[in-house]
């Protein structure tokens, strides 16, 4: 399991260029490269958005910053030092030596400072840096809004591969390395997020390249907006919400519809500043609930490994359509 956590991570999936997205006039992202030192803090921004696996991190820079790989994209290293003692032998950031990559985007007037991070809760050492990682951004650029985007896990029948569900409420569920830290089982619950706005036109916009999720998904994705309910559920090892609910996952946090391994690190950081900014997470589902009958809980997981690879980068187009339409409406 420790190895699909890493394979999920770090996997960087071949895929065609996406089809042209129709994005409304005088709102298309737009990216420039990140012209700071790796070693120096990070600029003022509107936003901050984060994503965390290499899938994830190439459709984040296919969507917000076309023609900018995020491949391209510039190393994020102030105060290394700090960070470097935290990390495991199984920490992606200790061979990137940095915490992240970042590209500078431009959304209407909104300016973006897009992240792939290298911090990771299941990876990383007990202390959890990702936590100070999210303090020392949200300091350096003083964001107006901080979302984490990326893929996850689907819980329940209803949700398909490739629906994405943008909250404000999550729940860690700990139950590996951070079971005993005070927070390993805390929710957060956020004012909601509600839909409309330039979130009305997330069909037309993921039209182009909803195709790419057949047979799989039986329909085009669904953008979802968490109010009072709904929420994400935050694990720190690789699991799945099957049809049985082998890890507990559904039953743990009945309310939320995916499950990942990063974003309640979000509030729970902010909880510790004292005037922090609203925060949001946007995630698709990249592989559905799984099927208890696909045999023992090894061949599930390879099962779901596999959906990821096949399908993860395209499912995370429409998280990031999602993002866009959240910060498109900030103009």
């Amino acid at each position: 399991m420790d190895d699909l956590v890493l394979q999920r991570i770090t996997y960087r999936a071949p895929h065609d260029v996406p089809a042209p997205i129709p994005w409304p006039d005088g709102l298309a992202p737009s990216g420039t490269p990140y012209d700071r030192a790796a070693d120096e803090p990070l600029p003022s921004a509107d936003v901050i958005v984060v994503t965390w696996t290499a899938a994830e991190g190439e459709a984040l820079a296919d969507v917000l910053t076309p023609g900018m790989s995020s491949t391209t994209w510039k190393p994020y290293a102030y105060q290394w030092n700090s960070y470097e003692p935290q990390l495991t032998d199984r920490s992606p950031a200790r061979d990137a030596r940095c915490m992240g990559y970042v590209a500078h985007v431009t959304i209407g007037d909104v300016e973006v400072l897009a992240v792939k991070s290298e911090l990771h809760l299941a990876t990383d050492g007990i202390s959890a840096p990702i936590v100070a990682l999210w303090q020392q951004m949200v300091d350096e650029a003083r964001p107006k809004l901080v979302i984490s985007t990326g893929t996850a896990g689907g819980i329940g029948a209803a949700t398909q591969l490739g629906d994405v569900f943008a909250v404000t409420n999550a729940k860690f569920n700990c139950t590996k390395e951070f079971k005993d830290k005070p927070w390993a089982q805390q929710p957060f619950t956020g004012p909601g997020i509600q839909g409309g706005g330039h979130a009305a036109s997330f069909d037309a916009l993921v039209a182009p390249n909803a195709g790419r999720l057949r047979p799989v998904a039986a329909r085009p994705p669904v953008l979802t907006f968490g109010g009072a309910t709904g929420g994400v559920e935050t694990i720190d090892y690789f699991g799945f919400a099957n049809t049985t609910d082998s890890f507990g996952i559904a039953r743990n946090y009945p309310q939320a519809r995916t499950e990942e391994m990063d974003d309640a690190t979000l509030p729970l950081a902010l909880d510790s500043l004292s005037d922090s900014p609203p925060w949001c997470s946007i995630r698709d589902a990249s592989d559905p609930q799984v099927s208890s009958d696909k045999g023992d809980l090894a061949a599930q997981a390879r099962w779901a490994a596999g959906i990821y690879q096949q399908y993860g980068y395209w499912a995370a187009i429409g998280s990031v359509i999602a993002t866009w339409a959240v910060i498109a409406d900030l103009n």
